[in-house]
């Protein structure tokens, strides 16, 4: 079995001064959003072994707010170029490349391509758009992630700090 969980970056403002897309950084909402996605995981006791993450700052500073409330290990982090802008055949390359060692992957990325992998993936889950800091978690009876195809994964359980009225 694989476990794969699938994240939207969380929400990033706009500069006006010309600084390049790659460079946005999380609003203060975003950056709320992740704590509160980072506490879900964590009280859920949610284990996993590696994570595949834009290089992008608002995907960092997404990953790096979760990992500070669950305390994963920074050392299983890989970022990953081909996830900025990837659409969902090279989002699904990605994946299927990851180390069989890894029985979980977390991939945070951007849309459209996130959303496009999430609808590839599930067996019966369809969203038209995943919104910010979205987390999809799937589960895979593979032992391969090479073996990874269409309308393989059960949804475990999605949500978003947005369905949360809890105010940090």
């Amino acid at each position: 079995m694989k476990k794969l969980y699938l994240l939207r970056h969380a929400k990033a403002g706009f500069d006006l001064t010309g600084q390049a897309d790659a460079e946005r950084v999380l609003t203060h909402g975003g950056k709320q959003d992740a704590i509160k996605l980072g506490y879900k995981l964590k009280g859920r006791n949610e284990d996993i072994d590696w994570f595949k993450c834009s290089p992008a700052l608002r995907t960092r500073q997404t990953l790096d707010t979760i990992t500070e409330v669950t305390g994963f290990n920074d050392s299983r982090f890989e970022y990953v170029a081909n996830i900025y802008q990837a659409g969902d055949e090279e989002l699904l390359a990605l994946v299927k490349a990851t180390a069989d060692q890894h029985r979980s992957l977390l991939l945070v990325g951007h849309n459209p391509g996130i959303t496009q992998l999430v609808n590839r993936l599930a067996i019966d889950f369809r969203i038209d758009h995943l919104p910010t800091c979205g987390l999809v978690v799937f589960e895979f009876a593979i032992s391969s992630w090479h073996q990874l195809s269409d309308r393989q994964g059960k949804v475990l359980w999605f949500d978003f700090p947005k369905t949360d009225t809890t105010i940090l």
